[in-house]
């Protein structure tokens, strides 16, 4: 309908205004407005009853066109494999107006997915040759045997230093017990919990994402955050709950065990005095942990590197997913297709114009009131809307806005004068029909 009115209105323009021009010619339309003439001759200086007769004001025609609208871009480039409206179409809020080719766009997701993947699969093997707490031990053993080593080095004992000695033994005793041993149930207990906080995270996220899941961008949405979000806590939370009912690595009993023998045998030195030999081996000791740490220092960067590796895998993976979503181009407002450039088989730029979606309910008319005419004007008079062509279509308005400023024009200047269409009770009036105004 809209385009049918579209190209019938340049001709329809032409000869209503002929018409109009030509009967009040011949019909003797034309009358006197006195007050009009002597406000004119005041605002041109002219005495009073110096100007022409002046016309009632007569009834204008234009076209409506929106007040508010909406340039459509579709935010990636691509060739428009098909296009679903046309100009002059009412669309929804969300409905589709067009869609590209997705091929380059599901690649670049799938890519992303298989970078996420190796990345989580490079962490995992990371974890797995360093345990939480390993640096510190590894800290401690290098600090005890500098100790030992100065000790070794002077000869002298203290009872402090031999006590503190035993404890160490001990701690070192008992913390290869504890692996042998297993977790406690109370460690247990904690990592259930927290799985299961994260379990019952998840279902409410699960929840609130099912909610907005009918939307088109639903990928971009708070709700789709805060579920990948709560997701990644449960996982991780089941992988430390997983490590906490595993038995020790053998690595790690090994390790707590050479620790167990080293501090023996420091405090056997103690006990027994010292020898060159124990010198050697005390220095040996302290090369050894320091290797110790830098490998340790090294995992634990890596593992940082790692993380770091994840989190941008994971921002890509959701950055792809967005720009995969724009491949459907969607009406931003509910409203009537104004302009539509994209065309079927041509490529079309992500910042490109794609289309113009106006709100049919925000109208208004334009026309050119004569100079003489638009002084008996004022805003707020009241115009009565028709449609052309049905008497029996009109919707009662005022004028909203009178330019100060004239269009150039031969003789009789004119001056752009607005009226805008109340927003109820105009389900009949759509931008570019053809409308009469009939000033009242």
């Amino acid at each position: 309908m809209f385009r049918t009115v579209s190209r019938v209105v340049p001709i329809l323009l032409l000869i209503v205004f002929v018409a109009t021009g030509v009967a009040l010619v011949q019909s003797g339309h034309l009358t006197t407005d006195l007050a009009a003439n002597d406000r004119l001759a005041a605002a041109t200086g002219a005495q009073p009853g110096a100007l022409e007769a002046q016309t009632s004001i007569p009834t204008y025609f234009g076209s409506l066109e929106v007040t508010k609208s909406r340039a459509v871009t579709p935010g990636v480039g691509g060739e428009v494999l098909e296009v679903f409206v046309e100009v002059g179409d009412l669309v929804e809020e969300g409905q589709e107006l067009f869609r590209l080719d997705s091929t380059q766009l599901d690649w670049a997701v799938q890519r992303a997915e298989i970078a996420l993947e190796l990345a989580r699969i490079s962490l995992l093997e990371i974890n797995e040759q360093s345990s939480e707490g390993e640096l510190a031990v590894a800290q401690a053993n290098l600090e005890l045997a500098k100790t030992n080593l100065a000790k070794l080095d002077t000869g002298g004992v203290t009872e402090d230093e031999l006590a503190a000695t035993r404890a160490s033994a001990s701690a070192a005793w008992a913390r290869y017990n504890e692996l042998l041993a297993g977790p406690t149930e109370a460690r247990l207990q904690q990592s259930r919990a927290n799985v299961e906080r994260a379990e019952l995270a998840v279902t409410q996220a699960q929840r609130a994402y099912n909610e907005v899941a009918w939307r088109g961008d639903v990928g971009r949405t708070p709700q789709a955050a805060n579920l990948q979000r709560v997701t990644i806590d449960l996982n991780v939370a089941q992988a430390s709950y997983n490590e906490a009912t595993q038995p020790a690595r053998a690595s790690e009993v090994q390790s707590a065990l050479a620790a167990a023998h080293r501090a023996q045998h420091a405090l056997n030195e103690l006990e027994e005095g010292v020898s060159e030999v124990d010198r050697a081996v005390g220095r040996a000791r302290v090369a050894a942990a320091e290797a110790t740490v830098l490998r340790i220092m090294e995992l634990t960067t890596s593992q940082k590197s790692a993380e770091l590796r994840v989190s941008q895998a994971l921002v890509n993976l959701e950055e792809s997913q967005q720009r995969m979503d724009k491949a459907i181009v969607r009406a931003p407002l509910t409203g009537v297709v104004l302009s539509l450039n994209a065309v079927e088989g041509q490529v079309i730029g992500a910042s490109s114009p794609a289309a113009v979606i106006g709100d049919p309910s925000a109208l208004e008319l334009v026309v050119g009131i004569p100079q003489d005419q638009v002084l008996t004007m004022s805003v707020g008079d009241p115009v009565r809307i028709t449609r052309f062509g049905s008497d029996d279509i009109s919707v009662q308005s005022t004028i909203s806005k009178i330019a100060p400023i004239s269009l150039p024009g031969k003789g009789n200047s004119t001056f752009p004068v607005t009226i805008r269409l109340p927003e109820d009770g105009t389900a009949q009036f759509n931008p570019g029909i053809f409308v009469s105004a009939t000033f009242e």
